[in-house]
């Protein structure tokens, strides 16, 4: 018997596997959400300087930050492969879920003490009076995650019953992060206003012929006119931008979102 209780390398694939998987959703739960849809920061938005300020460089770091959650992600999915025999465990349900919900929370940990405190890379909301009480919600919410991964984990089963997981949930789990990874690599567009930024060289004959393409109508403009905020009444005639010199195209909730809260180098 003490050997059938002995760890196996399927076992810590398994807990490995939904601890990077927990991990790339909160990556992509920050990207997605904090970064792209409300915009309320980005990687290195706090930093000081005409390089750290350039929204250029800003979309690079932001797209490699996305790049490494992706690794994490198939390195968690590529672990649950290797594990998938652990499923056909009792109780597996709630093992694997205090996995993720731990590596989910973990994320948030680290994010907000090192990112956040330590090397001041950015803050949860750039342009709040009170950046410290988000960042300390943003904390708690790490907090909360990972005890609740905790009290998963050391809870036992009712009558000794547990949850049965096959491929089901493993095929869940993939395409809820192959899904969240599309939309973290995909524009956001709504169908009042759109942030276009376009390529350096691109002519103003240029910018104002796709806007035409694309029946846009102008909201805003940055002194170097190669930051445009448009009206488009047909959000999928956007995407037709990219063919036009666009480096960039993104909608808010909050009309151009952290782009009017940038500082001078942006406009």
């Amino acid at each position: 018997m003490a050997e059938v209780n002995k760890p196996t390398a399927s076992t810590r694939s398994y807990w490995f596997s939904g601890s990077c998987i927990g991990l790339a959703l909160a990556g992509f739960f920050d990207g997605i959400l904090l970064h792209q849809i409300l915009q309320w920061h980005s990687l290195l938005s706090s930093l000081n300087g005409e390089t750290f300020q350039d929204l250029r460089f800003r979309i690079l770091t932001d797209g490699l930050f996305h790049a490494v959650m992706y690794a994490v992600g198939a390195t968690g999915l590529w672990l649950l492969w290797r594990a998938r025999d652990q499923f056909d465990s009792p109780d597996s349900g709630r093992r694997f879920a205090s996995t993720l919900f731990i590596g989910f929370g973990v994320w948030h940990l680290l994010d907000a003490v090192l990112n956040h405190w330590i090397l001041g890379l950015h803050h949860i909301k750039e342009n709040s009076g009170n950046w410290l009480a988000w960042d300390l919600a943003f904390f708690s919410l790490g907090l909360v995650c990972v005890g609740l991964g905790l009290f998963l984990h050391y809870r036992k089963p009712r009558n000794g019953s547990g949850i049965r997981l096959r491929g089901t949930v493993a095929s869940i789990l993939a395409l809820a992060l192959i899904g969240t990874g599309t939309i973290a690599a995909s524009p956001w567009t709504n169908t009042q206003s759109v942030t276009v930024v376009f390529k350096k060289g691109v002519a103003p004959a240029e910018v104002f012929a796709a806007m035409q393409l694309v029946g846009g109508r102008i909201m805003w403009s940055n002194p170097e006119g190669d930051i445009w905020t448009l009206y488009v009444e047909n959000s999928a005639d956007a995407w037709r931008l990219y063919g036009q010199g666009a480096l960039f195209v993104s909608g808010s909730f909050f009309g151009m979102g952290c782009f009017s809260a940038t500082p001078a180098a942006i406009g």
